[in-house]
């Protein structure tokens, strides 16, 4: 049997209570979103279902419960009911978004709703409406097939809908969003395969035309659009999945069911965004060079905004700002992946097949970067 396959089911604890409040099950008092639950399985998203179930999602398990007792669990009590039925993933990008937030040195308030996220950092304060589009796959992402993905014509139109119904929501006229900068956050499920904002995206978002005034530049584009200056940028991601939580995971207890194997293209050590290199290493095992929450995360600044973000505030691992016409990506410090694949290996896989195997990834990636 080859090492990556025949993964067992995990056996669930059944030991539990019922806190007859919120109807979640408790171990010592302490809510457990992933112990047996008393609705029926019928009810349940089929997502939560695999990170629930599956062995090999063990670390994921372990950080979603940590972030959710530290950082949801006492300010939303109806999270469990959000998380485990057909909101799974919004909650998932949500849970995200707050350890994003937290990592960057915001304080998060999780009191109010629509905008759900008030950040607070130094004198500055920002609204965040957050929202999930397309189809999200069930388990680790796909194997990559380019570095930068790029939306067909239905695919942007969907989601151009559904940025349009966010704006004429006009959430940033809440009384904790008014006056404040408001940023649109998505989680891009159609575009799973690779980091970094698909350029049909942009397109969308800044219009094109022959002028290099930027008043005329953007006529058509969405932050040109009536009322579109209270929206002050668009954060993008497409990370906020169950790898990502059973990578960071993985890193943060080192134990787990299952190894795993991350390579992909990221950006060349020279900075030349143009230029991919590829990359391989078994997660947990760099050392002191971890996942970042903000990778692939793009914060897209509006030119016409009301209230502007300070540059570098948010805590995105890279920004694009228009300047004399023109756009510009600001990138942060560290690793920036362009694509990314897991692969999940058994716990007992032999250490030398788990280096060959590292090896080969390597040697595949040097020579084909953005492939």
């Amino acid at each position: 049997m080859s090492p990556a396959k025949g993964l067992a089911k995990e056996s669930m604890a059944s030991d539990s209570k019922i806190c007859s409040d919120t109807g979640c099950v408790t171990a010592d008092a302490v809510c457990d979103l992933f112990k047996q639950v008393v609705r029926p399985e019928a009810q349940l998203n089929p997502r939560f279902c695999v990170l629930r179930d599956r062995a090999e999602f063990e670390p994921a398990r372990g950080l979603v419960s940590a972030l959710h007792r530290t950082e949801i669990r006492d300010k939303r009590p109806d999270y469990f009911e959000y998380f485990r039925r057909k909101d799974f993933d919004s909650a998932l990008f949500e849970l995200f978004l707050v350890a994003l937030f937290k990592a960057a040195g915001h304080g998060v308030d999780l009191k109010h709703d629509a905008p759900a996220l008030l950040l607070t950092k130094g004198n500055a304060t920002a609204a965040v409406d957050a929202f999930t589009v397309g189809t999200p796959v069930i388990g680790v992402e796909p194997q990559v097939t380019s570095p930068r993905s790029v939306a067909s014509e239905p695919q942007l139109h969907g989601l151009g809908g559904i940025l349009f119904q966010r704006l004429h929501r006009r959430a940033w006229r809440v009384p904790h969003a008014d006056g404040h900068p408001f940023v649109l956050a998505l989680q891009d499920f159609d575009h799973g395969q690779a980091h970094g904002a698909p350029s049909a995206l942009l397109h969308f978002l800044f219009g094109s035309g022959p002028s290099q005034e930027l008043g005329e530049l953007f006529p058509d584009g969405f932050f040109g659009h009536q009322e579109a200056e209270h929206v002050s940028g668009v954060l993008f991601c497409n990370d906020a999945t169950i790898a990502k939580f059973n990578r960071l995971g993985q890193e943060e207890h080192a134990a787990s069911a299952a190894r795993m194997l991350r390579h992909g293209a990221c950006l060349a050590e020279n900075g030349d965004t143009s230029t991919a290199a590829g990359y391989a290493y078994e997660v947990g095992q760099r050392g002191a060079q971890r996942e970042q929450w903000n990778e692939g995360t793009v914060l897209i600044h509006n030119p016409f905004a009301l209230h502007p973000l300070p540059p570098d505030w948010l805590g995105a691992s890279a920004e694009v700002r228009c300047k004399d016409g023109q756009t510009t990506e600001c990138l942060a410090h560290g690793f920036h992946p362009f694509s990314s694949t897991t692969e999940l290996l058994r716990q007992d896989a032999p250490a030398w097949w788990v280096e060959e195997r590292k090896r080969l990834l390597e040697q595949e990636q040097a020579a084909h970067p953005s492939a």
